[in-house]
């Protein structure tokens, strides 16, 4: 069997032969296809990408690679599906017009959408718990902003926005959609009831299926919060609750991945929390709370360091307005840690509240709190859910049974097209 894998990002390995940036993205997808080389399907990659000039074949490592332009859209899509003839096609997410394109040019029930995000939902929540007036349009800041790469929280959602408007054409000439979570289903139920829905988890990064977390008396309280840049990861709201759980434990500390607000001094400060308008705002909400010398930013890490700033927590906070099946909680309960968790979107469909973590209402920062001050309280308690996230997790995210199982519904997709999930 062959299968035609349509992504929205370039693999590392073509990046770096076609000479184009490595994005940092796709390891779920990277996972996947390596735990697909034991199954009896040849899967070919092809991505689209606006820095690629022309449509070309590349083989590396024994694996086949597509590039074409985004320009050229379905035009370059079905040049590569003459080609390559492949009996079903797969599309990883849906908020850009690739999935549209493989609909539109192969038989649309040998097309199967992979559900990564949901921008329209994301974009509603995008600045939640923020100020009204980032809901405003800034002429001049999205205009300065712009020259520097940036965009305004406006802009940010707005962009969620429009993409989920296009996201809904998608589903609604899907016939068959992969996803993970009840929320998921629930959405492509609402936006397309014919439409055919299967589950399957992710395949996580390789590092966070050895070793595991261990309770540590003497340790320091350190929560640790993955994301940070983006409002819709709930940030400010870490923030708020940050000190009441300061309170209780004096020498808290947040270690936070990502970088930190910009500092310029006096005269500069100003300036730049108005062009970063996000991280200025995190920045004079925490030194207006007083825990400013209580967060740190660790920079961009690696899947490794990340691991080890895992290790080295107390408490996994996820503290996200909304989230499908977040692939930071699937790796903190891989490693067995406790988790709090923003009880939103699919995370309901992870973890199990008051067995395997504990899940709070992201608009209350005092629920937050409590949800991170009772493990930290309970350490003993706080270990057994953990340890019970891990066993969930290692059987949600078993490499080897989500591979059989991809295969199977290949194996259904192609041997009986009306077959019902």
């Amino acid at each position: 069997m062959k299968v035609l894998w349509l992504l929205n990002f370039l693999p590392a390995p073509l990046a770096r032969a076609l000479d184009l940036p490595v994005q940092a993205s796709g390891s779920w997808v990277t996972a996947l296809y390596q735990a697909m080389a034991q199954q009896p399907v040849e899967i070919i990659l092809c991505a689209h990408n606006f820095a690629v000039t022309k449509t070309e074949r590349r083989e590396i490592d024994d694996t086949v690679y597509w590039a074409f332009p985004t320009a050229e859209g379905a035009s370059a899509l079905k040049k590569v599906l003459d080609a390559e003839q492949p009996e079903l096609v797969q599309v990883f997410g849906t908020e850009n017009d690739h999935p549209v394109w493989a609909l539109e040019t192969f038989d649309p029930e040998k097309v199967l959408i992979y559900i990564q995000g949901l921008a329209g939902p994301c974009g509603e929540h995008m600045a939640d718990g923020l100020p009204e007036r980032f809901l405003r349009r800034q002429p001049l800041k999205e205009t300065v902003t712009a020259r520097f790469g940036g965009a305004t929280v406006y802009q940010l959602r707005q962009r969620l926005l429009d993409q989920g408007e296009a996201e809904k054409k998608v589903f609604a000439l899907a016939r068959n959609v992969l996803g993970r979570t009840e929320w998921d289903k629930a959405f492509t139920a609402s936006v397309n009831p014919q439409a055919r829905y299967y589950k399957l988890n992710e395949i996580l990064r390789a590092p966070f299926y050895s070793g595991g977390w261990q309770r540590d008396p003497l340790r320091r309280p350190r929560i640790f919060v993955s994301q940070g840049n983006t409002p819709l990861k709930g940030l400010h709201r870490v923030i708020e609750a940050l000190p009441a759980i300061a309170a209780r434990y004096p020498d808290v500390q947040v270690d936070v991945a990502g970088w930190p607000p910009p500092r310029k001094g006096a005269l500069l400060q100003p300036v730049m929390n108005w062009l970063a308008e996000y991280p200025g705002y995190l920045d004079q909400l925490a030194r207006r709370l007083g825990v400013a010398d209580r967060i740190r930013y660790t920079g961009v890490l690696n899947a490794e360091a990340m691991k080890t700033c895992f290790l080295q927590s107390s408490v996994f906070l996820l503290p996200s307005s909304l989230e499908n099946s977040p692939n930071s909680l699937g790796e903190a309960m891989l490693l067995g840690m406790p988790c709090a968790a923003a009880n939103v979107g699919g995370v309901p469909s992870m973890l199990d509240d008051k067995k395997e973590g504990l899940l709070f209402d992201p608009a209350r920062p005092d629920q937050m709190a409590q949800a991170v001050l009772s493990l930290l309280d309970d350490p003993a308690g706080a270990e057994a859910m953990g340890k019970a996230a891990r066993a969930r997790a290692m059987a949600d995210h078993d490499p080897k049974a989500i591979a059989a199982a991809q295969m199977a519904l290949y194996n259904q997709l192609c041997g009986a097209k009306e077959a019902k999930p």
